[in-house]
């Protein structure tokens, strides 16, 4: 007897397309509330120092001014280090250099120091173990490779930050007279005061690889450049056989690594200097002073370019000399727009950063934990706190169906979650 499955694959087809939907709706949802949140918070914290030091063109100028002497002491201490033999190639960072890392808040870049006599010494907290890289990271072959990258990752990076006479860069490069196909072709002599050391392979690469995590606070294997080294980078795994598996997801993963670094190299500029957008706020002033223009026809002339400035009569051949009138005879009105162009910088530099403090959703509580919350904060008071330590989240979630809950999508009247509407 035959059977009719017609029926059921159009329910089944159906059933996805109204899966899909509801994904999308959600996904929409999910973007549009996150939004909604994060102006929220930038409205609340906008005028927080710390928030400023983020993404403010005009405070991260001196930001990074303070992070490249931060970087140049680092990458001195680094140095004298390799030269005297004590350098610690290990994947964290060192009692010193963790009671001396920035604190994220005011961005001192290890300025402040323990005063002598005023208590003991700070406990460095235990970190976890260094997550380790694919096992593909210790075949010759790779390490050939990262061992070019990583030195032209030091090159460029110590460019931007103005790092000079770098010794990794300026020592005697040259090629040992072993086996070429081998990964200890490639070497680095190093000239000390009283020692003379060939860093070679393995050594040549946690070498640069230690360089890079306490100075740029880049995480090679991890993919990742942050403002300043903060726990452990990821290290190479153990020199041992790949599984069949390993060997699939190998040819993804040095795909990954490559493409990322490579992207730095070629078209990366440095992130705090991206965020100050000085060729963006320059065409968006002129724009502006473009509106403080006017042009009049004249008999002598085709025409003539008047300030629009209030009370101005002054006119001019050219619009460009009108800019430079407004900047010089009318600072304050200047001065003015410039901080209205800033400030729409400052948002879309917070607003483009997935990662942006206030940008993750608030996992909804439970209704006793909630019930609890309240009485608490009924009890003592609504918490306080600073901006990026307070949780913030609307009182009641968007909604975007007048007949659903936007936490739950069921309907209001079943609805638990959102009982207090």
């Amino acid at each position: 007897m035959a059977v009719d499955t017609t029926s059921t694959c159009g329910s089944h087809h159906l059933c996805n397309d109204n899966v899909c939907s509801l994904v999308s709706r959600y996904q929409e949802y999910r973007i549009e509330y996150t939004n909604t949140q994060k102006r929220a918070y930038f409205d609340l914290n906008k005028n927080e120092d710390w928030l400023k030091d983020m993404y403010r063109p005009a405070k991260l100028l001196y930001v990074i001014e303070r992070r490249n002497d931060f970087c140049k002491t680092a990458a001195n201490d680094f140095t004298l280090d390799l030269l005297n033999g004590t350098l610690d190639i290990g994947p964290g960072v060192t009692a010193d250099a963790a009671i001396k890392s920035v604190d994220v808040n005011d961005g001192s870049y290890g300025e402040k120091k323990r005063k002598l006599g005023r208590g003991p010494r700070k406990e460095i907290e235990p970190l976890p173990a260094a997550p380790e890289a694919h096992p593909v990271s210790s075949q010759c072959r790779r390490i050939r490779t990262d061992i070019d990258q990583t030195l032209a990752l030091v090159k460029q990076l110590d460019s931007e930050k103005n790092i000079l006479r770098n010794v990794l860069l300026t020592g005697d490069h040259g090629k040992s007279k072993v086996d070429k196909s081998f990964v200890r072709s490639m070497r680095l002599i190093v000239r000390g005061l009283n020692t003379v050391k060939a860093l070679e392979g393995v050594e040549l690469l946690d070498t640069l690889l230690t360089y890079l995590w306490p100075v740029h606070g880049v995480d090679y294997y991890g993919m990742s450049e942050m403002k300043y080294a903060k726990g452990f980078r990821h290290v190479r795994a153990e020199n041992k056989s790949c599984s069949r598996a390993d060997n699939i997801n190998a040819t993804d993963w040095e795909k990954k690594l490559d493409s990322f670094w490579e992207e730095r190299l070629v078209n990366g500029e440095d992130p705090p200097l991206v965020l100050t957008a000085k060729d963006k706020i320059d065409a968006e002033m002129v724009e502006v002073l473009e509106q403080y223009v006017r042009k009049m026809r004249d008999e002598n002339y085709a025409w003539k370019y008047g300030c629009g400035a209030k009370g101005c009569e002054i006119f001019f051949h050219a619009p460009e000399y009108v800019h430079k009138h407004l900047r010089l005879k009318h600072p304050d009105l200047v001065s003015i727009l410039a901080s209205r162009v800033e400030n729409d910088i400052y948002f879309q530099n917070y607003m483009n950063d997935p990662d942006a403090p206030g940008g993750k959703p608030v996992i909804q509580q439970t209704v006793p934990d909630r019930m609890r919350r309240r009485t608490d904060e009924h009890k003592f008071g609504a918490p306080g706190g600073r901006g990026s330590d307070a949780t913030l989240l609307p009182k009641h979630a968007p909604i975007t169906d007048t007949s659903t809950c936007a936490w739950c999508w069921r309907t209001w009247s079943i609805c638990s979650c959102c009982s207090t509407q």
